[in-house]
């Protein structure tokens, strides 16, 4: 037994030593690394505190965080239950210690390892599970543009992720869950057409278009540059 856990130990230092050792071309570099190591550990990384140089124009430090890190501020804490207008979130933030911490050379503007904790106070979710933590879940360019197209003609938002989930092989091959399509579409729908930007959507027909010949599309937009008819119809 006491061979076994050396064998533990010493393979959790090798490990220790080759993340505290690791340089970075930049500090979203330091964050990809940081939140994969964090995927396939079960837990899920927020950025946190920053440091500036003199100057103010570029970031020196970055601390990455646990996102259990912290507490809910004490005033939610105290909020009588009857005065709440909806139900209280759950309390995700546990005081986690966990932290990456990566500051920049000002000589060569390559990042290091500045300090590294690994130590978690709570239960570190199973890899099929750790996939739908926040810092985890991303809609893809590709997906982005699926999900506009099948919302366009109606399909509902459940119905676009059992789609997905058949296009990419389970649900957990998504990287997203229904939610954040939910989320996304309504995103969508504020920030181009509500707006009256039809460019948007113009540019990702023609996109379409370019990877299948016999894609066709056409619009129709008023002097405003509001989109006032679309049509489509692919292969």
């Amino acid at each position: 037994m006491q061979e076994v856990m050396a064998d533990v130990s010493a393979e959790c230092m090798a490990e220790y030593d080759g993340i505290v050792s690791r340089m970075f071309d930049s500090e979203e570099e330091g964050f990809e690394f940081y939140n994969k190591y964090a995927l396939e550990k079960g837990f899920s990384v927020r950025k946190g505190y920053v440091e500036w140089d003199e100057a103010n124009e570029k970031i020196i430090l970055r601390k990455l965080v646990c996102s259990r890190e912290g507490c809910r501020e004490e005033k939610h804490m105290k909020r009588k239950r009857e005065d709440r207008k909806r139900k209280p979130r759950n309390i995700t933030r546990v005081g986690c210690k966990a932290k990456f911490v990566i500051a920049r050379v000002v000589k060569t503007g390559r990042w290091f390892v500045k300090d590294f904790i690994d130590e978690h106070n709570h239960p570190l979710a199973p890899r099929d599970l750790s996939c739908f933590l926040r810092s985890h879940r991303r809609i893809s360019d590709e997906k982005k543009a699926d999900i506009i197209e099948m919302e366009s003609v109606g399909i509902k938002k459940h119905k676009i992720m059992d789609v997905l989930c058949m296009q990419y092989g389970g649900y957990d091959h998504v990287g997203c869950t229904t939610g954040d399509i939910y989320n996304f579409c309504h995103r969508y729908k504020q920030e181009t057409v509500a707006a009256g930007d039809a460019q948007t959507v113009i540019r990702h027909m023609m996109a379409r278009q370019e990877r299948d010949p016999d894609y066709f599309f056409k619009y129709l937009v008023d002097k405003a540059g509001h989109l006032k008819g679309l049509f489509w119809s692919d292969t």
